[in-house]
């Protein structure tokens, strides 16, 4: 398929636009309790039952589809508290924590340049990113300096990477633009400096969905929503390097490209918070993080419970 049949195409995916960046034009920045801003989000503000010992989440969603939500259908607090969830992206955990509105707020990105800075929090796991490629395609492996060469437009068809001679369809959700991304700063030095040529999407299944029809497509992409469509086989998923994502290369240092699940609070309330941090941390939390995230250790996360008191 020639690009401009893929753009025409591509726009019947609801969100998908060539050549911008998906949140460059519509995110006002808005007041919040506390001082300083954060950005307008695109999720509601969640209601949730507040019953005794029930703690709220809201945040990025690879770490709500990812995990949260599996772990709050087992999880039973004091008082027979619950965990109620509700996904969206780092600045929704970031306005719903400093407007008192949820109890947690989840980030993909590190809390370190971003809006959260000044706020307690804990790193609860990690999250492997995916090369994606149609499964028509006959690359198996690309290079990671290939790869940030065809992130930045610098490489431009498949041929270039061995396979055939067809265009490169790179497909971006541009993420937390103005925070520190891990994986873009590893590409781009954190710059929003996308292939010109690239399609924005504004939520992680528009990648996949995008990838899985267009044979020239390429992505990079949170591995909880890449993993179902590649193990039905309506994805590849690209080596980096000779190296297979997963888990335990992710830990052995041997691939790069994933970024931390962090978890903010205005303040630590021990009656409900430590009892589901312990939980969490437990050999049974972590058997949860661990079927599609790289599971994050008491002691990694460095989680005392007296710490934020």
């Amino acid at each position: 398929m020639r690009r401009r049949d893929f753009l025409a195409a591509g726009l019947a995916i609801p969100g998908l636009l060539p050549g911008r960046g998906a949140f460059a034009a519509d995110n006002p920045l808005v007041d919040a309790p506390g001082g300083g801003y954060v950005c307008r989000t695109r999720v509601a503000p969640p209601v949730f039952p507040r019953g005794p010992g029930d703690l709220s989440y809201q945040g990025t969603h690879i770490l709500a589809q990812g995990a949260l939500r599996e772990l709050a259908e087992v999880y039973r607090g004091p008082a027979g508290g619950r965990l109620h969830v509700a996904g969206g992206g780092c600045d929704d955990g970031i306005a719903g924590v400093l407007r008192m509105q949820v109890d947690l707020g989840g980030m993909c990105c590190p809390v370190e340049k971003s809006r959260a800075v000044g706020l307690p929090w804990y790193l609860v796991a990690r999250d492997i990113k995916v090369v994606i490629a149609h499964p028509a395609n006959p690359v198996t492996d690309i290079g990671f300096d290939e790869l940030a060469a065809a992130a930045a437009g610098r490489i431009s068809r498949w041929r270039e990477l061995g396979g055939e001679d067809r265009a490169i369809a790179l497909v971006v959700r541009n993420h937390c633009p103005d925070y520190l991304e891990p994986v873009r700063d590893l590409l781009l030095n954190n710059k929003p400096d996308w292939s010109p040529k690239g399609l924005f999407v504004e939520r992680d299944e528009q990648i996949v969905e995008a990838v899985a029809r267009y044979p020239g497509s390429l992505g990079l992409v949170s591995w909880v929503f890449a993993k179902p469509l590649v193990e039905t086989g309506k994805l590849k998923m690209l080596k980096v390097d000779g190296v297979r994502a997963d888990a335990r290369a992710v830990r052995a240092g041997s691939y790069r490209l994933h970024g931390p699940l962090n978890v903010i609070f205005a303040r630590w309330l021990p009656k409900t918070m430590r009892p589901f941090f312990d939980f969490l941390y437990s050999a049974r939390g972590l058997k949860i993080m661990n079927r599609v995230l790289v599971p994050v250790s008491a002691e990694e996360a460095d989680y005392r419970p007296g710490r934020w008191a």
